[in-house]
């Protein structure tokens, strides 16, 4: 990680808030200030894009066709007793929940809220895999109406979830971004000179 430069007319962020800039630069690997901007318009974009994509794959296959999938034969759920119609609309909020918890804990280093997350995975989970269950343990279900069943909730929830992290590093960037302008703090390698590995005294390169 470069340098920390910081204009001297401006107070600077706290030693908190430039450990979590230098995480959050770390781990997206930006260039330079451009880039960010770059980064921020890309990942919302992705973001905006999934979450449409799940609106829309939820109205197809669920509200539109889930009669013809068999959805009326799924058996209610053993936790909250909800049919899969609700259970299909519930996936996609836990995994949002479940993604933005494990980001901030990633993030701020909390474990609590890791461990949070980890309870919602395990949920989300069970929600999945329970019609394959019903359709190994008993005759209620055939095993094909099952596996359309937990693939729909798979792909809603990889798609909330790619949507939520997107959207959040968007977030995180936006807030490194606006915090070096604002503050005046520069996080990145200064290489102008280092571009230029022999300068002479009056600070030009030689020519030829």
């Amino acid at each position: 990680m470069g340098n920390v430069n910081q204009s001297s007319g401006l107070d600077g962020p706290t030693s908190e808030s430039l450990e979590l800039m230098e995480s959050i630069i770390q781990r997206l690997q930006p260039s330079d200030r451009h880039d960010i901007r770059e980064m921020i318009s890309f990942r919302g974009l992705v973001s905006g894009a999934l979450a449409s994509m799940t609106a829309v794959f939820w109205w197809i296959s669920v509200d539109k066709g889930g009669s013809s999938l068999g959805d009326a034969d799924i058996p209610i759920s053993l936790i909250g007793e909800f049919t899969f119609r609700e259970i299909s609309i519930i996936i996609p909020f836990l995994a949002l929940m479940a993604t933005f918890i494990m980001s901030v804990g990633r993030e701020t280093g909390n474990a609590i809220l890791n461990n949070i997350g980890g309870i919602l995975i395990v949920i989300i989970m069970f929600y999945i895999l329970e019609p394959l269950g019903n359709a190994v343990m008993g005759p209620e279900i055939e095993m094909q109406v099952a596996m359309f069943a937990s693939g729909r909730l798979v792909a809603m929830a990889i798609m909330v979830g790619m949507a939520t992290t997107f959207f959040w590093d968007a977030i995180l960037l936006q807030w490194v971004r606006s915090t070096m302008m604002n503050m005046g703090v520069d996080l990145f390698p200064q290489t102008t000179i280092q571009d230029n590995p022999i300068v002479n005294e009056e600070g030009t390169p030689p020519l030829g």
